[in-house]
C-alpha cells in the first residue's frame, strides 16, 4: 500500500500511526493544491491523509472544512477511513485505529503459510488477538497520547508565547518540517519512523534531528528581522510580502503574531516554490487574538486553496495575484 500525505507535523504523525497498522511499501509526499488540481494519481490501495478525498483511493483521513466529501454519513467509516473538523488529522486516524476491526494487522490472514519444520503451528485467532491487544496498548500509551496532544495542539495553533518564543519538545520539531522541498523526504520518512517507535527524547537526540532543531533556534533572530522589514499593519490586517526575499529561514510561522500583536488575522505572499509563475497565499488568524470572525477556508476556495476556518491557503498566477490578494485582504478586513 501507498501512503499519499502531506509533510507537515499533522501529515507525519497520521503517518506514524496509519504504519503502525497498515503494510505501507512506498510513500508519496504532495500539497494539497496539487490534489485539488488533479495532478496526483491515486489508485486503489493508496491511503490519503491529511489532503483532498480522491475516489480511487482506499482509505483517506482528514479534517479540513473544505474537504469535506458526501460518502462519510458519520465520522468514522469502517474500511473507508475517517472525517470530522477535528484539531488535527492524525487525531481522525487515532479515532479510526482505536476500533480493533479496523486494524488491518489484527484480521486473520486468509492463508495460513505452511508451518515450519520443528515448530507448532500458529492458531491465527490467537495471532489476531494478540494483535489486538498489542495495538490496543499502543493507542492507550502515556506516549502516544502525548503525541496526540501535541499534534492537536501545533496544527490548530493552540500555542502559548512561550512555545513559540522558546519551542522546545514536538513544537520545535514540527517547525522543522516543511513540504515544499522534495529532497527533504529521507527526512520526512525519518520523523514518521521515529515518532511511531520513539520517545519524545529519543527523537530528540536523532542527529538530524538535533541538527534540525539548533538551526530553527539558530533562525530565529534572521526571520524576526525579514519579518519586520516586510510586514504592514493594515488595520487589523497583518499583511506579509516575503516576494522580494530569497532566503526565508524555515521554521516559527507563528513567530509573526508576537511581533504585531495588535492584528487579528495575517495574510502572508510569497512565490510558490514548486511551481513557477506562482504565487502562494496564506490566511490565517493570530493565535493570540482569535476575534476575527472569517471562514479562511470558505474564502480561499474561491481562489481554488481551502483549510480550516481559521487558518487556510491558495495558490494563484502571478498575474492574476495582485488582484487576489487586494480582494482577500479586504475581505478579512473589519
Amino acid at each position: 500500500m501507498r501512503l499519499v500525505t502531506r509533510a507537515d507535523f499533522d501529515g507525519l504523525v497520521c503517518g506514524a500511526l496509519i504504519t503502525k497498522f497498515e503494510k505501507i511499501d512506498s510513500y508519496l509526499f504532495v500539497e494539497p493544491k496539487f490534489m485539488q488540481d488533479g495532478l496526483v494519481e491515486i489508485h486503489s490501495g493508496d491511503i490519503i491523509a491529511n489532503l483532498p478525498y480522491h475516489p480511487n483511493c482506499t482509505l483517506w483521513f482528514d479534517h479540513h472544512i473544505t474537504n469535506t466529501m458526501p460518502e462519510f454519513d458519520r465520522p468514522i467509516m469502517p474500511g473507508k477511513g475517517g472525517f470530522r473538523l477535528a484539531p488535527s488529522a492524525a487525531r481522525v486516524v487515532y479515532e479510526y485505529y482505536s476500533d480493533p476491526g479496523n486494524r488491518r494487522q489484527a484480521q486473520p490472514p486468509a492463508e495460513q503459510p505452511p508451518p515450519v519444520a520443528g515448530q507448532p503451528r500458529k492458531d491465527p485467532v490467537e495471532t489476531a488477538k494478540s494483535a489486538i491487544e498489542q495495538g490496543t496498548k499502543y493507542l492507550d500509551s502515556d506516549r502516544i497520547k502525548f503525541l496526540l496532544q501535541e499534534a492537536d495542539k501545533i496544527d490548530a495553533g493552540l500555542l502559548t508565547s512561550e512555545d513559540v518564543l522558546n519551542p522546545q519538545g514536538y513544537v520545535l520539531i514540527s517547525m522543522t518540517t516543511d513540504g515544499r522541498y522534495a529532497e527533504d523526504e529521507p527526512y520526512w520518512r525519518r520523523i514518521v519512523d521515529l515518532l511511531r517507535d520513539n520517545t519524545i527524547e529519543e527523537t530528540m537526540n536523532d542527529p538530524e534531528v538535533a541538527s534540525r532543531c539548533q538551526k530553527v533556534l539558530d533562525d530565529q533572530e534572521k526571520l524576526r528581522g525579514i519579518l519586520l522589514a516586510n510586514t504592514t499593519i493594515k488595520g487589523n490586517v497583518i499583511y506579509v510580502d516575503l516576494r522580494r526575499v530569497h532566503d526565508i529561514p524555515d521554521g516559527n510561522r507563528f513567530l509573526l503574531f508576537t511581533l504585531f500583536p495588535q492584528g487579528n488575522i495575517a495574510v502572508k505572499v510569497s512565490y510558490d516554490t514548486q511551481r513557477e509563475n506562482t504565487t502562494a497565499i496564506s490566511v490565517g488568524y493570530n493565535i493570540f487574538n482569535k476575534t476575527s470572525t472569517v471562514n479562511v477556508g470558505e474564502l480561499l476556495q474561491r481562489y481554488g486553496g481551502g483549510g480550516h476556518r481559521v487558518v487556510g491557503s491558495c495558490r494563484v498566477a502571478n498575474d492574476k495575484a495582485e488582484l487576489a490578494i487586494k480582494e482577500i485582504v479586504a475581505a478579512v478586513t473589519e
